[in-house]
């Protein structure tokens, strides 16, 4: 009996750890595929007059993701057709922090993917429950939404958008503590491409803000 016992928890840690391999497999190929996206794009005009396309294009995008989440191949390839999409959504502003100065998309880029593995070490030591921040970053995320508009609409400040841009790294530096615990703790085994997308999100959005702000502080060089 004891034997039969140790077998099942072994063979579920087994489980948890392939399905841990699988999520930041999937995170892994998408990010280069969103990469690959951004630079096979550069210098088309469509994302940058159509913005509004584009973001209904992301939110179908994770919609049709979550759709084919259980159905192998397909939600691969969906979820690697979902990177290249974001690529092609940020290029216009990759293209354009980049005519100020190469080097602000790499230490944006390299600010992101150290900020990462340094949040993810830390849930994955810790061991801590950071489900209790998932009210403070909702209301944070609304608000952040509802000021994006008004300044898109009404204000069209730079200096707004600066400091929603800062609030925006902290805003999505704890959705990576937040989600990470969260897949840590309740995610189903069968669920990594669920989780990919979301340590997607969150690499993606985080990416973006860190490089509006650097573009934005650029300015003064």
């Amino acid at each position: 009996m004891q034997s039969n016992t140790m077998f099942q928890s072994s063979a579920s840690v087994d489980e948890r750890i392939g399905f841990l391999g699988k999520t930041y497999g999937m995170l892994t190929l998408c990010i280069i595929a969103g990469t690959v996206g951004a630079y096979l794009s550069m210098g088309m005009s469509f994302p940058q007059e159509h913005p509004w396309m584009m973001l209904f294009a992301m939110i179908g995008g994770i919609f049709a993701v979550q759709a084919v989440r259980h159905i192998n191949g397909l939600n691969l390839i969906a979820l690697l057709a979902f990177g290249a999409l974001t690529g092609l959504a940020i290029s216009p502003l990759v293209g354009m922090v980049s005519a100020k100065s190469a080097t602000l998309v790499t230490e944006a880029f390299m600010t992101t993917a150290i900020t990462f593995v340094a949040l993810t070490g830390y849930v994955f030591y810790s061991r801590k429950d950071f489900s209790f921040m998932k009210g403070f970053l909702f209301t944070g995320l609304i608000a952040i939404i509802v000021l994006s508009l008004l300044n898109v609409f009404i204000f069209e400040s730079g200096t707004m958008q600066l400091a929603m841009s800062g609030m925006s790294v902290l805003l999505f530096s704890g959705f990576i503590l937040y989600d990470t615990s969260n897949i840590l703790r309740d995610y189903p085994n069968d669920e990594y491409i669920s989780a990919a997308l979301t340590l997607y999100l969150d690499v993606f959005l985080l990416f973006q803000n860190l490089l509006s702000m650097f573009g934005i502080l650029g300015n003064d060089d």
